[in-house]
């Protein structure tokens, strides 16, 4: 990676560079800083236009070198602005759970007839087949994610106790109940019927629950969103010929589809002194996948994901199946593998994050698996399995293969 130094006639550049850099968050990819907004063939932040509706796109980033392949730079920018803008708006439709589409039918449209065999767009079912094979089940915590979601909405901790489990035992037991649903087969299940027909199939049990306690939610990917629709843009691109860039989010999920020599980097987040620090970057080539998750906010518009109380405690989306609470096992984790999919990888570090303790057997399997993880806990940096390049330490943080925690 090289270090490439602004003049000061670029200032106004650098501030540019700086603020996209803010909004990457740890999901940042940085390849060629000084060539992003070039109106030339070069590296270009492709954003997602809005005429048409809203999109996704203020949830990610995409930057791709236009013009590498041979094309007219121009031509295919316009192209991939186009292909990239109806992905994005695709997306915002598929995933979303309080607003129906004329014609689409989305996880509202699913929640809102259970029982019902419904045709769902190939993507929406790509994705429940990844739910099924990875035997996840937090996408069944709907009507948690649908309360506790309010929880960062709050302006003061007075105002927690409606949504927070941990200060409130009517909530901890009504997240309880939920879970307990969620967890069970028999109860709440996707059924996929082939032929991209799927039925959501709700026991009567836990209909006459939702119909008592107002629950319209059943299905939500929570905090996994952006994990299935960054897979789904990255896929989208590449099978229309755009591979060279990388599409992140700005919650930690990022597909980097570039298999030229060209190195990215991952910011690796970590705490010093209770503030959120860049504590050194990682190196790597791709094609890659990575997904980070972090126990503490550190990017602009983490304050929807995370909040912090006065104490200095955090609440974060990442609840945990066995009850509703939040939890985060570390203050960083982030997992990545060149022939796993986001969506896959968010599923299979889960359980490892989502935890009160780090689970050492469950972090010694990754690298049998092909993929490879980096924690930050403290002022330390662990890596499993083969070590990356990380470079750019933040004072006072060490670098350790292994992990002794």
């Amino acid at each position: 990676m090289e270090k490439i130094e602004l003049s000061k006639e670029k200032t106004a550049l650098r501030a540019v560079a700086a603020v996209i850099f803010l909004l990457i968050g740890v999901g940042a990819l940085t390849y060629a800083v000084s060539q992003f907004f070039s109106t030339e063939p070069g590296w270009q932040t492709i954003q997602a236009g809005t005429s048409g509706g809203p999109t996704c796109g203020d949830e990610f980033v995409l930057l791709y070198e236009v013009g590498a392949s041979g094309r007219s730079a121009r031509k295919e920018g316009q192209d991939l602005n186009e292909l990239y803008t109806q992905a994005c708006r695709t997306a915002f439709q598929l995933f979303h759970t309080e607003m129906s589409f004329e014609g689409v039918v989305n996880l509202k449209e699913i929640n809102d007839r259970p029982n019902e065999a419904l045709e769902v767009d190939p993507a929406l079912y790509r994705a429940f087949e990844a739910v099924r094979e990875a035997g996840d089940r937090n996408v069944y915590l709907g009507p948690v994610y649908a309360r506790y979601g309010d929880l960062f909405d709050c302006e003061d901790d007075s105002q927690l106790a409606d949504f927070d489990p941990r200060l409130s035992r009517s909530v901890a037991e009504e997240y309880a109940a939920v879970a307990a649903y969620a967890r069970d087969p028999a109860s709440i299940d996707v059924e996929l019927l082939g032929g991209s027909q799927i039925r959501l199939r709700v026991s009567e049990d836990y209909l006459a629950y939702a119909r008592e306690n107002g629950v319209q939610r059943f299905l939500d990917f929570g905090w996994m969103e952006n994990a299935f629709i960054a897979d789904y843009l990255a896929d989208t691109l590449a099978e229309n010929g755009f591979t060279n860039g990388a599409v992140s989010s700005v919650d930690g999920f990022a597909r980097c589809l570039d298999g030229r020599e060209g190195r990215y980097g991952l910011n690796l987040m970590g705490l010093a002194d209770g503030r959120a620090v860049q504590a050194g970057t990682m190196e790597y080539q791709g094609p890659m996948s990575l997904v980070s998750l972090r126990a503490f906010p550190a990017a602009a518009g983490d304050e929807t994901r995370c909040y912090r109380l006065k104490n200095g405690e955090t609440r974060t989306m990442y609840l945990d199946p066995a009850d509703g609470l939040c939890r985060g096992a570390a203050d960083f984790l982030a997992v990545y593998a060149g022939d796993w999919s986001c969506a896959r990888l968010a599923m299979e570090a889960a359980p490892v994050f989502i935890a009160e303790t780090l689970d050492r057997e469950a972090l010694e399997r990754l690298p049998a698996e092909g993929i490879g993880a980096v924690l930050c806990q403290g002022r330390s940096i662990w890596t499993v399995g083969p070590p990356p390049a990380v470079t750019g330490l933040y004072d006072g943080f060490t670098l350790n293969s292994g992990w002794n925690l």
